[in-house]
């Protein structure tokens, strides 16, 4: 009987949260509707279905999307983008459909930050981190900072950089 009642607690749970909604988290700085401070992609994604619209259409090149699935280890992002910003709008999105298809969701730990047309956040971190364009990629391993990819790759492609980040191929 314990059991069952248990059960069927964890079962409405789950139904509750599975249909939790979203609710908008835009904000009016200097007349411009923006997300602002630490978002997550569910929220990006909420509030801005067209990025996402630009993630399924990316396609990436798989030989370099393979080579990114073959990497050992963990790894940390910083994302600072801003969704008034035409470059973020192409590469965050970009960025999101690599690494999913290279199933790197568990191992690449992403926190994003939306920023303000003056590239500033209400925490220190866009100044700790001398955000001067965005988008902006800081990639780490445990703490340590790999490489940055600031407003669009070096290379022909955003996979390309990612992977010479991540492998240690850039330095």
């Amino acid at each position: 009987m314990i059991l069952r009642l248990l059960f069927s607690s964890l079962f409405v749970f789950a139904l509750i949260s599975c249909n939790r909604s979203l609710a908008s988290k835009k904000v009016v700085k200097n007349d411009i509707e923006m997300l602002y401070g630490p978002v997550s992609v569910e929220q990006l994604y909420f509030d801005y279905p067209q990025w996402q619209k630009i993630e399924k259409a990316y396609n990436p090149d798989l030989g370099i999307v393979k080579q990114l699935s073959e990497l050992k280890g963990s790894f940390n992002v910083k994302i600072f983008l801003a969704t008034w910003c035409p470059d973020s709008r192409r590469e965050v999105p970009h960025f999101m459909k690599i690494i999913q298809q290279a199933g790197l969701t568990e191992r690449l730990k992403m926190e994003l930050f939306a920023v303000d047309r003056k590239l500033k956040l209400d925490s220190a971190l866009a100044q700790k981190y001398k955000i001067k364009r965005v988008p902006t990629f800081i990639f780490f391993n445990q703490e340590k900072e790999l490489g940055q990819i600031v407003e669009s790759p070096k290379a022909l492609l955003l996979e390309q950089d990612v992977f010479a980040i991540l492998s240690g191929a850039s330095k």
